[in-house]
């Protein structure tokens, strides 16, 4: 039988993959759309997040949901949604 810590261990192990996964899907957008190299991807993420105040993971994460969204549904609410939204707009990225 796993201990407690054993298995908040394996969901925070899987909590980190998720959240790498965004991230490096969102530097990807940015890099086929840019045509850029992935650290100016990622520094643009980086300084999409300083300038608009919110985490740098939940900027990726608008970007993703921004990018693979229809472009009249669901209207941006939240501050990183809101962030994606007047940096990448979707006239941007499509």
């Amino acid at each position: 039988m796993e201990s407690l810590a054993s298995q908040s261990d394996k969901q925070l192990s899987r909590d980190r993959e998720g959240t790498t996964r965004v991230l490096d899907t969102a530097v990807g957008i940015l890099v086929g759309w840019r045509r850029c190299s992935t650290y100016a991807a990622f520094r643009e993420l980086v300084s999409v997040s300083e300038r608009h105040g919110v985490p740098i993971f939940a900027v990726a994460g608008a970007l993703v949901n921004l990018a693979s969204r229809d472009a009249d549904t669901h209207p941006a609410g939240t501050a990183a949604e809101l962030a994606a939204e007047r940096e990448w707009g979707l006239n941007y990225l499509l």
